[in-house]
């Protein structure tokens, strides 16, 4: 019975491995910039301008804190790194 459990883990390893090679290889290309909200876009388009948080805060008439969760949604949707990364996304893609 031990040996047989040993077998079945080790196969599923072999697969899981597989998996994840075939997986590095394919390219990955960032979710569309299409997904994001209007004041999504709003933030994007003040972070492309080069403001800084609470300059996009008071711009747009709303808390640092709602500023900060509107970049994390942001970050999540196209995939992104960091909100460099994320300005490049949408602008390559004509977002912004």
């Amino acid at each position: 019975m031990e040996a047989r459990v040993i077998e079945t883990a080790r196969e599923a390893l072999a697969d899981l491995e597989e998996y994840l090679l075939v997986a590095s290889e394919r390219p990955r290309e960032p979710r569309p910039a299409g997904n994001l909200t209007r004041r999504e876009r709003d933030v994007l388009v003040l972070l492309a301008e080069g403001f800084r948080t609470a300059e996009v805060a008071e711009h747009l008439s709303v808390s640092e804190h709602t500023v900060r969760s509107r970049i994390r949604t942001i970050l999540g949707k196209l995939e992104a790194r960091n909100r460099e990364h994320a300005v490049a996304i949408a602008i390559r893609q004509g977002a912004v």
